[in-house]
């Protein structure tokens, strides 16, 4: 019998996301909006998390550095945010997820359940955010 931890740590969380269409289409829609917004100089939303308790959330410079990754400035992009290239490819998923056709969608949504079914991807990511986000609050990084 599978413990409650495993059944917790290995539920697929991104793979749900998009297979539901409101969720992967908004997510799609604000993200585009967001970095497209960042990259042609335009405010974007403000961090609500940091503008109500002060602190910067585990995302805050996400948004500046995908738009340096974008814009192939690898480093500066890692010393915004180290995350930025994880966010980048599943900012890309959700994009696939969005515009693919069903059949192709399907067999992608797929393919990531089996991957965080077996590793725990997505609360590996999380769990290491997490931990980034703490060194980065304390001035470690």
């Amino acid at each position: 019998m599978e413990s409650k931890f495993r059944q917790a740590w290995f539920k697929p969380v991104f793979s749900s996301i998009l297979s539901d269409p409101a969720e992967r289409i908004a997510l799609a829609v604000f993200g585009l909006l967001q970095v497209g917004l960042h990259m042609a100089g335009l405010p974007g939303w403000a961090c609500p998390f940091k503008a109500v308790f002060g602190i910067p959330c585990p995302g805050c410079g996400l948004t500046a550095a995908m738009d340096e990754l974008l814009h192939g400035q690898y480093l500066a992009s890692l010393r915004t945010h180290a995350f930025a290239p994880v966010f980048l490819l599943a900012f890309l998923a959700i994009l696939a997820a969005a515009l693919l056709p069903a059949s192709l969608r399907d067999k992608m949504v797929a393919g990531i359940d089996r991957i965080e079914r077996r590793t725990g991807m997505t609360a590996w990511v999380l769990s290491a955010l997490m931990l980034y986000w703490g060194i980065r609050l304390f001035g470690l990084a």
